[in-house]
This record gives structure tokens, sequence and C-alpha cells, in this order.
């Protein structure tokens, strides 16, 4: 199980006035709460739901509302801009924080559509959400078993490295290096190919 998961929120589409919302809510939001509270870089995500003495200190913080509004019992956006978030979080991807967010813009955009990229450390999963202005269209990943047999159907040397029946590596060294030079590649086309937009 993983500790720490890597996301990223980039906006697909938005109008005009959604970016609008973005730049001065999102963007905001991270711009005035940067640098309070901890790190000179990373903001936490619950400045978007907790209020906060002037040190930064939160004076309504609920573990279970951070879960439940945000996605994770930790979160921070380590950079943003006009374009997307970068994010990492406890456990699991922030899909309630991008759900609110995009029903945010939606007041004003209902055409808004955003795309969370996301995975774990290992990585054990990775993943692709989508949302739009009914929240969340689709939440789809893939765990580290699955991505190693793309892998090894994709990579003839690395083919060669895996025992079917024993399910094990003949060469752990070799693959580990095979692995590392392929797995974010094959990881980049496979969320691509899995955005996926409600048809409602």
């Amino acid at each position: 199980m993983a500790n720490h998961v890597n996301g990223y929120l980039s906006v697909h589409q938005i109008s005009e006035e959604g970016q609008k919302v973005w730049d001065e809510y999102v963007v905001g939001t991270l711009e005035k709460s940067r640098g309070i509270g901890g790190s000179a870089y990373d903001t936490h995500l619950g400045y978007f739901i907790f209020e906060s003495d002037d040190e930064g200190e939160f004076t309504n913080w609920d573990f279970s509302t951070m879960c439940d509004e945000v996605g994770a019992k930790w979160a921070y956006a380590e950079d943003f801009d006009e374009c997307g978030i970068s994010m990492t979080s406890a456990w699991s991807p922030c899909l309630p924080f991008c759900e609110m967010i995009a029903q945010k813009i939606a007041e004003v955009d209902p055409s808004v559509q955003l795309v969370l990229t996301y995975e774990d450390e290992f990585p054990n999963f990775v993943g692709v959400a989508t949302f739009s202005k009914g929240g969340m269209d689709n939440d789809d990943y893939i765990q580290w078993d699955g991505l190693r047999s793309i892998m090894i159907e994709e990579n003839e040397d690395l083919a060669v490295l895996w025992n079917e029946d024993e399910e094990e590596w003949t060469d752990d060294d070799a693959a580990f290096d095979i692995l590392c030079d392929v797995k974010w590649d094959v990881i980049a086309e496979w969320q691509q190919s899995n955005i996926c937009w409600s048809v409602s």
C-alpha cells in the first residue's frame, strides 16, 4: 500500500468565464496560502475548506472533513498555474477536491472539463479521472500487475526475463533497469488512452 500519491489536475476544456474562476479561486487560494503553515513551496489543500489564523494554523480542522472533501488525510499542491495543479496526497488521489473544483467552475462554465492523472510512488497503481459540471465522470485505474503485463507485452527484452509459471523475473537487476526506462512512458500512454467522459 502506498503512502504518497502524485496527481496532476489539468484544464482540458474551459471558457473565458471558467478560466477566471480557476485563476481567482484555485490559483488565488493557493497563492494566498503558499508559505504559511509550513513549506515555502507546498500549499496545504485544507485551505480550500478550513479557516486559519494569521500563522496559517487551521482553526476548525477536522480529520473526517479533510478525508471526505479533499480525499486524503493530508494533501499539498506543489506547483500550480493557469493550466493545472501538481499535488501529493496520502494513500489516495484527491478525487473529491477535483470534483469540487469542477463544480465550482461549472457554476459559470457548464462545459468545463478537468482531467486528473495520478500514480502512487511505487507505483502500485496509476489512474486517470475526469470531471465536468456533474462532478466526476469517470475514474479508471490499473494496478501494478496490469502495468507489468502491458510492459512485458510491448517489450521483447522484458518479455524474455519474465517466468510466467513462477510469476517472477529471471534476472531482477536486468528487469529493473528496463522497467525504469519504459514504465513512465507506458503509464503516460495508458492514462491518455483511458480518458473517458460521461455521455449524459
